[in-house]
Parts: C-alpha cells; sequence; structure tokens
C-alpha cells in the first residue's frame, strides 16, 4: 500500500510540473531557431563572398522547412551586378511540395526545432533580386504570400544581402530577425508577444 501510494502522489507531481516546465522549453527552442536563422543567415553570406556565387535562403511559411542554396545563375563574373543578368535557362532549382523536407537543397533535412514555425515574412526586393526572384519561381511582391516557400533573401559576393524580416513562432511568443542589405549583418529579439510585432510582420 504504502508503495502504491508513492507512485501515486510520484504520477500526480510529474501531472502537475510536466505541463509547467513544457512552456519554458518551447520558449527556450524559439530562441534556438532565431539563433539557427541567423547562423544560416551568416553562412550565405560568407559562402557568396568565398565562392563568388550568389547564394538565396527560402522557407516555408507557416511550416518548419528552409533551403540555403547557390543560385545556379551565372557565375563567370564575380560581382553581384552581373551574376544577376544570367540567362532565364540558368536557374536555380526551387524547393517544390513533391521534394521531401529532407531533400531540399543546399541544406539536407533543413528544419527549425520541433514546435517553431516560420510565421510571416517580409523581403525588398530590388533590381539586382529580380532575376534571381524570377527565376526561383516567386512573385515580385516584398511580402511572403500565406503558404508555400518565401521570396528569395539573396546573399551577394559583394558582402551584402537582400533587406529583410521574418519571424517564427512556437505559438506562444515570437522571435523577429533582421537583416540589413548594405552589410549582410542579422539581429533577433528577444521574446515578443504579438503586440509588440512591428506592422509590417504581424498579420
Amino acid at each position: 500500500m504504502e508503495m502504491m501510494l508513492v507512485l501515486a502522489i510520484l504520477v500526480i507531481a510529474g501531472a502537475i510540473v510536466l505541463p509547467a516546465m513544457r512552456g519554458p522549453m518551447d520558449d527556450l527552442r524559439l530562441r534556438e531557431a532565431g539563433e539557427l536563422v541567423r547562423a544560416q543567415w551568416d553562412r550565405g553570406r560568407v559562402k557568396a563572398m568565398k565562392t563568388g556565387c550568389i547564394y538565396v535562403f527560402r522557407y516555408e511559411l507557416g511550416g518548419d522547412a528552409f533551403s540555403l542554396q547557390p543560385w545556379q545563375g551565372d557565375t563567370s563574373s564575380g560581382t553581384a551586378q552581373d551574376q544577376t543578368q544570367a540567362t532565364p535557362a540558368a536557374t536555380a532549382v526551387t524547393p517544390t511540395d513533391d521534394l521531401a523536407p529532407n531533400r531540399h537543397l543546399g541544406i539536407r533535412g533543413a528544419k527549425l526545432p520541433s514546435g517553431i514555425k516560420f510565421y510571416t515574412g517580409t523581403t525588398e526586393m530590388d533590381a539586382r533580386s529580380a532575376q534571381v526572384t524570377q527565376d526561383t519561381g516567386g512573385s515580385q511582391a516584398g511580402d511572403t504570400a500565406a503558404g508555400g516557400w518565401s521570396q528569395p533573401i539573396v546573399f551577394y559576393p559583394d558582402g551584402t544581402s537582400s533587406q529583410a524580416r521574418v519571424v517564427l513562432t512556437n505559438e506562444r511568443f515570437f522571435v523577429q530577425l533582421q537583416l540589413r542589405g548594405l552589410t549582410g549583418t542579422a539581429l533577433g529579439s528577444d521574446l515578443l508577444t504579438e503586440q509588440e510585432l512591428t506592422p509590417a510582420t504581424s498579420r
């Protein structure tokens, strides 16, 4: 009887403690997801500068998948301006719905931590990114459409990038990431509520 009483107390204690621990663990994974995306942006910038090729980052809105890959345009020139003039026939392979999540090009099995998803995002389009956007199947609109893959976030060999903002969520809080185009540097926020998101990123 004593053993059964002890077991019953442990079960009750576990039922009380586990839900209380779930929230902080989810918040920790959200912070980790923000650092993961920032690291991939840094990786794309460094890769572009080292190889002289344009790199493209895209993510699945409402999902947890993302892709970082070189743009298969004209890489004969070392400048970003020349590379964006590639012919339409020489294009990057776009992530598509018929590919399994662990087969996205550039990074295999690229996913956010469990329970974290891409909430929304914006990418400012310019003349240099127009060809990349067209070749990767995107529209010219800067706001990411609901569902599907995002506008491409582009990293150029000269160290610059697209001006972009991406928001991640765990359904409790949000992390807002910003990419500065002139320097290609990424900044991340602390945990935010929906009311604290900037108007440009809240839905």
